[in-house]
């Protein structure tokens, strides 16, 4: 057996110093971009919701109580502490989101690192920060699937960190499931790592089955710690029965036969909006390939390819990872691309573990000259990136585009009649889902419901939220209501909730000082009857 040839630290530590700046110089200028799609682009209406929502609780408001919504609290926490230090403006939430979306790239460098080597995990962060940012997904903008990355790529580094360490693992493991659950600080789908991470460590052989179970107990431990500071914390600043009301029991009623979904879905619709992600769909299926072919081929004696190379360990991991987060996409209600969002950090992983095989497997490229398949894909990597990296350009300068053009015209004229006949103490109620005019009339609501967007959502299920809604408007006779109550009489949607009660309390109360003004505004009457 011939000896290997001697490593030139030199020369070894100026490869990866070019490895170091190449991941720099393409993964800031991708995430800079990401960030500037992010805040800039005019179709994000879930970001105006998100900034409302966190003015309204520096401003007091309790949540859930007073301003109500499905998800958990993380998101709106998380604005009012953006708008909080910076006084106001949206830039202190930008701020939040640019850091979430760079740590996400860094935890995925750290987790490829661990459990690669450096040259994959440059090629992986490149991919990371190009397919997590992509605008289809809305990661890296003001939502919680920007944060819910972060914890899930984190509870991951720091489980396989655990996997290498030749002491027990206890401590990283309980701070592995604390971390992955203040996940559901954001989504309640974030037990998408966690889940994988229970499975790998149930079925991966070990010295026994009760230190399987030991280890298990330790990562429970630490995410029932994360769920149970986030009880704590809704007790002190919310409603703990408003909040149960929103995040579980709301979400419940998306099941029923007919509304929105279904544990059974279809995952038919995914296939649109995987545009632009042909590579690393490739590469994780030549992943899943990989160990056919290879129980194909006949077994080789001498020095070929060592089996310890491929990291099998982990592929278990990283396939659980990915088939429990398509199913959670899937189960999402209204099938939005935003929902394959929990699904973008396995998939990539496993695109890095085939450039992983394809790097090891050039065994005779050890003289300085890389075989020929790997400059073959070095090029094709770069030719397969162009799409989503155009597609991505394009889709920044159509923002650039928007924001240097005037401002929508009706737009401005509805903030400015709700500032003309509402005072900035006084609340208002706007039907479907207006955030944006909230945020920018500067108005608190009226009533805990923003609009009657769940009310339309829950089609025939939709009554009892539109008997409160009306019960809360009555009582609070707020001084500018706007509403179109054609949209509840459509004979094209039978079933949908009726709003006769509604409408009748408010012809009788309030006026329309603009008969052509659209949506329809209502200005409490002088003297309300």
């Amino acid at each position: 057996m011939s000896k290997p040839a001697p490593i030139n630290e030199p020369a070894t530590r100026r490869r990866f110093n070019l490895l170091g700046v190449l991941a720099l110089t393409v993964c800031l200028p991708l995430i800079a971009m990401s960030q500037f799609i992010a805040h800039a682009r005019t179709d994000d209406i879930d970001a105006w919701f998100f900034l409302h929502y966190g003015r309204e609780l520096l401003s007091g408001a309790t949540l859930y109580a007073d301003v109500w919504d499905i998800k958990p609290p993380g998101i709106f926490w998380l604005n009012a502490l953006g708008l909080g230090l910076s006084g106001g403006s949206p830039i202190g939430v930008w701020v939040l989101c640019g850091l979430a979306a760079i740590g996400s790239a860094i935890l995925f460098y750290l987790i490829a690192r661990k459990a690669y080597d450096r040259p994959t995990a440059v090629i992986g962060v490149i991919f990371a920060a190009m397919y997590f940012n992509f605008w289809t997904f809305h990661v890296g903008s003001n939502r919680p699937a920007t944060f819910l990355i972060l914890t899930e790529l984190g509870c991951m580094f720091l489980y396989i960190r655990s996997v290498s360490l030749s002491s027990p693992p206890g401590r990283l493991l309980f701070w592995a499931g604390v971390v992955g659950g203040l996940g559901l600080w954001f989504k309640q789908t974030a037990f998408v790592a966690p889940v994988a991470i229970i499975l790998h460590l149930l079925f991966t052989k070990s010295n026994d089955t009760a230190s399987r179970w030991r280890k298990v107990s330790r990562f429970g431990t630490g995410y029932a710690s994360s769920i149970i500071v986030l009880i704590i914390i809704l007790a002190l600043t919310s409603d703990l029965r408003w909040a149960w009301d929103a995040i579980v029991r709301f979400n419940q009623q998306f099941f029923a036969p007919g509304i929105a979904t279904s544990l059974v879905p279809s995952i038919d619709w995914m296939v649109t909006h995987c545009r632009g992600m042909a590579l690393p769909l490739i590469l994780a299926v030549a992943t899943l390939a990989h160990p056919i072919f290879k129980c194909c081929q006949r077994p080789t004696s001498g020095n070929g390819e060592s089996d310890t190379q491929d990291k099998p360990s982990i592929l278990p991991l990283l396939w659980t990872w990915m088939l429990v987060a398509i199913y959670l996409s899937a189960v999402g209600p209204h099938n939005r691309p935003m929902y394959l969002a929990v699904a973008l950090p396995p998939l990539i992983m496993l695109a890095t573990h085939s450039v992983f095989l394809l790097i090891n497997s050039a065994s005779d490229g050890q003289h300085g000259t890389p075989p020929h398949y790997i400059v073959v894909g070095v090029i094709w990597f770069a030719y397969m990136l162009w799409t989503p990296m155009s597609m991505q350009i394009d889709f920044a300068l159509r923002q650039y585009h928007w924001i240097n053009q005037p401002a929508d015209a009706n737009l401005i004229a509805t903030i400015d009649a709700i500032q003309q006949y509402a005072k900035s103490d006084e609340a208002i109620f706007v039907d479907g889902y207006a955030p944006e005019l909230y945020w920018r009339a500067d108005r608190h609501q009226a009533v805990r419901y923003l609009g009657t967007e769940k009310i339309h959502q829950l089609k025939q299920n939709g009554q009892g939220l539109m008997d409160e809604t009306t019960r809360c408007l009555m009582a609070a006779k707020p001084r500018v209501i706007m509403f179109d109550f054609d949209r509840f009489q459509l004979p094209d949607q039978p079933g949908y909730a009726n709003a006769d009660k509604l409408q009748k309390w408010v012809r009788e109360n309030y006026i329309q000082p603009e008969l052509d003004r659209f949506p329809t505004l209502w200005v409490r009457s002088p003297a309300p009857q």
